[in-house]
């Protein structure tokens, strides 16, 4: 049976967070970036020393934002899917794509996302009149 017990923090998510607390440029205290990210100064202590959850997707948006960490960075380190990334399974279409998708051998999926970046990043440039 599965466990429904959240799970703890990665040592990845936590050296992420680390890394950029020690990279920002103001050098925020610990209780600053809490202050900041809407948190209690002894739950990122916690955080930090590995003995919690994987915070809310409120809190890892908070703590991207306030540590300029790239959007998305710390959710893929925290195993989460980000609000934008829920929207779009929420779609009606995500199924489909998500059928199609489900074959294929774990070593193809990172050319695939290669690509839907590629085809993503060519919508989003302004069009040339």
């Amino acid at each position: 049976m599965a466990s429904n017990k959240p799970d703890k923090a990665s040592a990845e998510f936590i050296r992420l967070l680390k890394k950029a607390m020690g990279e920002h440029p103001d050098k925020p205290s610990l209780r600053e970036v809490a202050r900041r990210a809407d948190l209690s100064a002894s739950y990122l202590s916690y955080l930090l020393n590995g003995e919690r959850n994987v915070p809310s997707n409120d809190a890892i948006a908070q703590l991207e934002n306030v540590l300029r960490i790239p959007q998305g960075e710390l959710f893929k380190a925290a195993a989460r899917p980000n609000d934008q990334a829920l929207e779009f399974f929420r779609r009606e279409e995500a199924g489909a794509i998500m059928r199609t998708l489900a074959p294929l051998p774990n070593n193809q999926l990172s050319a695939i996302q290669k690509l839907i970046e590629r085809f993503v990043k060519k919508q989003n440039r302004p069009k040339v009149k």
